[in-house]
């Protein structure tokens, strides 16, 4: 299975790419460690489900904030370059963490260093993948990043639990920032690439208002607000349910497992096959997994929930970010992934609040929050709908 694997994807055919696998590999093993805890150690430190919904709301503020600024400084250092400077940002993030029951002031201020590091991450690695990535294999090139991803992560949540069971929170920080900075020096094993920024927020802000491109900004507002929920909102519901991080980090570490199989499929299936039948497909499994996770009032039906989202998410998301990448022109992508980024975080800035009032009331606020979800998962096929035309000829600077 392994060999076929490799010549599939050719993994040793191409330098730049081979870079990024193993880069990605590795930030995940570290990133995985943390983030689905995070949420989890804000709420061992009693802060409530709307406060934590706060924290992330500030940071989110923060991406939409700062966006074009940090757009202009990946623009000059390069795309490589943005990644390595954004690794700074999380390793102060992850420490500010472990000091906040000292400095409870840092919860205000923490936010805006995942901002530093999700908007020159993102963007220093989309320009990446866009430079080098092959149009008529772009899902078997998705897939092998997803596969090292979940590869990654099958073990760290377990190993991360245990650690943090047993030494705390503390230590798995500081594991997790050094290989956190290793994972970014097989990038560099090349040349670094530069991008000019041919437009201004004003450019960015036309496109928000124009009819055109309805349809993208729709699908990419179902993916911002569903994912929200369950990076926010879900791991507090599974330590709720399971009662320790260790239980938390078995269920991530079996959901990934199952998610390997799927994800070998599916992006062998978006290069072969109609990648938006793919996506309507995706989308109803996916749509059926959060209304599931209604049901799970147990912690063995909540680990049957989990595994089946985390399956049917990446069954969904590997076609809709293969059909991203086939119908966007190379010269357009640095405006495309600024628009991207700061519709996702401007989405979830407005849907935030209501989510919290929600928690605020009470009244089966998870359940109504997987409700909004699933009904959010239901904005993905909008893509199908924008074709060429709609994503390179969005209005020009």
């Amino acid at each position: 299975m392994f060999p076929n694997f490799l010549r599939h994807h050719r993994f040793f055919c191409d330098k730049e790419m081979n870079e990024m696998y193993l880069s990605v590999f590795i930030m995940n093993l570290a990133e995985s460690m943390i983030s689905i805890f995070v949420p989890i150690y804000l709420f061992s430190l009693n802060y409530s489900v709307v406060s934590i919904l706060l924290f992330f709301l500030i940071g989110y503020i923060g991406n939409v904030i700062f966006a074009i600024p940090i757009a202009k400084i990946v623009a000059k250092i390069g795309a490589k370059h943005a990644v390595l400077l954004s690794a700074p940002f999380l390793i102060a993030y992850y420490f500010g963490l472990r000091v906040l029951p000292e400095f409870s002031w840092l919860f205000f201020i923490l936010p805006f260093g995942i901002t530093g590091r999700a908007l020159l991450y993102n963007f220093g690695f989309e320009l990446n993948f866009l430079d080098h990535f092959d149009k008529k294999k772009v899902g078997g090139q998705l897939s092998t990043l997803a596969i090292l991803s979940i590869m990654s992560t099958v073990l760290s949540p377990l190993i991360a639990g245990l650690i943090i069971a047993y030494f705390g929170y503390g230590v798995i920080f500081v594991i997790g920032s050094i290989i956190l900075f290793i994972s970014t020096l097989p990038l560099f094993v090349s040349n670094d690439c530069k991008h000019g920024l041919d437009f201004t927020l004003k450019d960015i802000t036309k496109i928000f208002t124009t009819r055109k491109s309805a349809n993208i900004l729709l699908s990419f507002s179902g993916y911002a607000i569903e994912s929200s929920i369950g990076r926010n909102i879900w791991p507090v519901f599974l330590i709720i349910t399971f009662g320790a991080v260790q239980k938390v980090g078995y269920a991530a570490a079996i959901a990934a497992f199952l998610t390997v199989a799927v994800i070998a499929a599916t992006g062998k299936l978006s290069d072969k096959y109609n990648t938006k039948k793919l996506l309507n497909f995706g989308t109803m499994f996916y749509f059926f997994s959060w209304l599931g996770c209604l049901l799970a009032d147990t912690a063995f039906k909540t680990f049957i929930a989990n595994s089946y989202r985390s399956v049917t998410e990446r069954f969904l998301l590997l076609p809709w970010q293969s059909l991203l990448y086939k119908i966007v022109n190379r010269e357009n992508y640095f405006r495309l992934t600024v628009l991207q980024d700061m519709t996702f975080n401007a989405s979830r800035v407005l849907i935030l609040p209501f989510i919290m009032l929600i928690f605020i009331i009470n009244y089966y606020p998870y359940q109504i929050s997987f409700i909004i979800a699933a009904l959010f998962t239901l904005l993905y096929p909008l893509l199908n709908k924008a074709g060429n035309d709609d994503i390179n000829n969005l209005p020009n600077p």
